[in-house]
């Protein structure tokens, strides 16, 4: 309330603060006016009101925003700095299962699982008779494959014509090539052990013998006969694991190669695989890497076990072991066990870092 006093009789008059016009005085009865009438500033308030507060949400607003913005950027870089890591690993895995399956090829047609070579110098006897200079000789190398062995036989001699003397020609290398299955080694042999087995049946083969002499002459045939047998079955037993486990150990690289390049289209953008999905796919596609090469290099180890001491092959040919020999496991052996164990470890490490990532 507003105390004034009324402009004609100076009368004390109350008068509300938002008042304003003509008023009667109550005393004197004339008319004063009083007050001013308030400016129209209602629209322009309101809008420079809303103006501001939209001016401040848009603020408020535009902080968040930068804030999503720079964290998508930065998951999205993120994850195009993981998909190209393991996108390299992925191609890594895929050229290391492509080795791998190259090398199961190989070795499924491979004859050298096992090899031997022995050398021996011609006596000076034999040299003079075959007119040859000191240090000629003779030598063997046998190779033993999945399902035959072969032998390459090199012998020192003279090419000869019409009228010469036996030092006149030069001097060469007669190079030889043989073969045969194990099974049909095996039938050759089991021929032998019938035969011998009949003729130690009749007495009277024992020319010039006692029966006892004639008895002990067969038994010793039929034993070395036996032995060979059981040598070279030794061998074809051991061709049949090999190539069992390399059937088995080349479908599963054929499997899991076909899986890696699906993944590897997938990072690349070709293919479209749901993520629960892809992450199951490539954490059962490493154990099927692990447990692939786990095969051969099991099936490698009973190959070892299996064979027989090749030493035993001068024993029942009744010779002696050569001065200058060499015999063991052959190249492919070695080659696909190292890569095996190789694989093994890249899928371990494969399977640590999606165990890591989930």
């Amino acid at each position: 309330m507003v105390v004034i006093e009324c402009p004609h009789c100076d009368e004390e008059l109350e008068m509300d603060d938002d008042a304003y016009g003509l008023f009667e005085c109550p005393y004197c009865g004339n008319d004063y006016e009083w007050g001013e009438k308030p400016k129209s500033t209602r629209k322009k308030t309101t809008g420079s009101l809303n103006l501001s507060k939209l001016k401040k949400k848009s603020r408020t607003k535009s902080k968040p925003q930068t804030k999503i913005i720079d964290k998508r950027k930065q998951y999205s870089s993120q994850k195009n700095v993981d998909l190209l890591e393991y996108g390299g690993f992925q191609v890594s895995t895929l050229f290391a299962t492509f080795a791998m399956l190259m090398l199961i090829f190989t070795g499924l047609n491979s004859g050298e699982w096992y090899t031997a070579d022995w050398s021996e110098e011609y006596d000076y006897e034999e040299r003079e008779w075959r007119g040859l200079s000191k240090g000629t000789g003779s030598g063997t190398t046998m190779s033993f494959g999945m399902s035959e062995v072969t032998w390459q036989d090199v012998r020192d001699t003279k090419v000869y014509t019409n009228g010469d003397s036996i030092t006149d020609g030069e001097e060469y290398e007669e190079v030889r090539f043989s073969g045969m299955d194990y099974s049909n080694m095996l039938v050759l042999i089991d021929a032998e052990i019938s035969s011998q087995e009949d003729y130690c049946k009749d007495s009277d083969n024992a020319w010039g013998q006692t029966e006892e002499e004639f008895e002990e002459e067969c038994d010793e045939s039929l034993e070395q006969l036996n032995d060979q047998y059981d040598w070279y079955n030794s061998w074809d037993n051991a061709g049949t694991i090999i190539k069992i486990f390399m059937i088995i150990s080349l479908i599963f690289c054929l499997l899991i190669f076909s899986i890696k390049t699906i993944l590897l289209l997938q990072h690349v953008g070709v293919v479209d695989i749901e993520n629960e999905l892809l992450t199951k796919v490539t954490m059962y596609e490493n154990m099927l890497s692990a447990i692939m090469a786990g095969i051969v290099v099991f099936g490698l180890i009973l190959y070892w076990f299996t064979i027989p001491d090749f030493n035993h092959l001068f024993r029942l040919d009744g010779g002696e072991e050569p001065d200058d020999y060499s015999y063991g496991l052959g190249m492919i052996w070695w080659l696909t066990m190292i890569t095996s164990l190789s694989y093994i470890a890249i899928s371990v490490v494969g399977i640590r870092n999606q165990r890591l990532s989930s």
